[in-house]
């Protein structure tokens, strides 16, 4: 006997709901855009660090920071040069957005450094998102201890110290790393960012996760000493955690104005060169990062012909 099966009958109707169908988006949504990462303009560095002794120049050597020796300068022409360019190799590569990993200028709360970043900074397309992350320079009167009225001012020239966004299906995790480093003036600022992370991560079950912070989570290895190079251990060895357990695939930082890489079994982080002043062996640059459904590819591009550097 032949059957005639009336497909109607068979149909089962879902109603889906808005989460589900961003689930669903995340899903089925293919990854494939590069970013552009910049760190470390520091507005006002050239000159702080003109006209030192050979005694302050070899005071910073012993620090592992490499400063050339230069007659006196004011201003920033020089940082005005290098982000310049850097905002024009931006417009020609067309990324998904440009991410400034910290110490946009060099004294928090300085008007005319803050113009000069914005003035160059408007001239890039506005299809491309600049997406800002606070350094110690940016929040910290002192360059080392934020207090409200730092952080309420940096909030009032370029947004959150902390924030979230998505690209694709990639979640972007951004923190104050300086809240995370010696002398912790603010613990429970500190502590509140660490459980933002925590809480951002595990609600992201359908995205992968990037950090991003101007410190990074460490240089060498997870568990290196304090120093006010890295986040502070009681606070890094929680961030690691959460990486371990809810896959942080990537952090992304710079602070060291040099390039430094290193990677576990479930992390990379990668500590790019700066935009401004180099206190290394790369020149000033920027880092193209690629990210494809395989992970992350990325390579750092000087931004003037005549350096050299490694291009790592």
């Amino acid at each position: 006997m032949d059957y005639l099966v009336n497909p109607l009958a068979c149909l089962r109707v879902y109603v889906l709901n808005d989460q589900d169908l961003e689930v669903i988006e995340n899903i089925v949504m293919p990854t494939n855009f590069s970013f552009i990462q910049l760190a470390d303009p520091q507005f006002g560095l050239f000159a702080s660090y003109s006209g030192l002794t050979d005694e302050e120049i070899d005071a910073h050597a012993k620090r592992g920071v490499i400063v050339k020796k230069t007659h006196k300068i004011t201003g920033f022409a020089d940082e005005t040069r290098l982000f310049s360019l850097a905002i024009q190799q931006v417009q020609r590569s067309n990324p998904a957005f440009v991410v400034v990993c910290g110490d946009i200028i060099n004294e928090a709360g300085n008007e005319d450094q803050i113009a000069e970043v914005k003035r160059i900074a408007g001239l890039l397309d506005k299809s491309i998102t600049i997406r800002w992350v606070s350094g110690n320079h940016d929040v910290a009167f002192d360059r080392i201890s934020p207090d409200q009225e730092s952080i309420d001012r940096y909030r009032e020239n370029f947004g959150p110290d902390y924030y979230a966004f998505s690209h694709q299906n990639i979640r972007f995790l951004v923190i104050n790393s300086t809240l995370l480093t010696p002398p912790n003036t603010l613990l429970k600022e500190a502590w509140d960012q660490v459980a933002f992370v925590e809480h951002e991560a595990m609600n992201a079950k359908y995205e992968r996760i990037v950090l991003l912070s101007h410190h990074p989570l460490f240089i060498k290895s997870p568990d290196e000493a304090d120093s006010n190079w890295s986040i502070e251990k009681k606070y890094r060895n929680p961030l690691l955690e959460v990486a371990k357990k809810h896959g942080i695939e990537a952090n992304f930082a710079g602070h060291l104005h040099r390039n430094n890489i290193v990677s576990t079994d479930y992390i990379e982080v990668v500590t790019s060169g700066p935009v401004g002043y180099p206190l290394g062996q790369d020149p000033s640059g920027l880092r193209r990062v690629e990210v494809t459904p395989k992970g992350l590819k990325h390579q750092y591009h000087p931004l003037e012909t005549t350096q050299t550097g490694n291009p790592s």
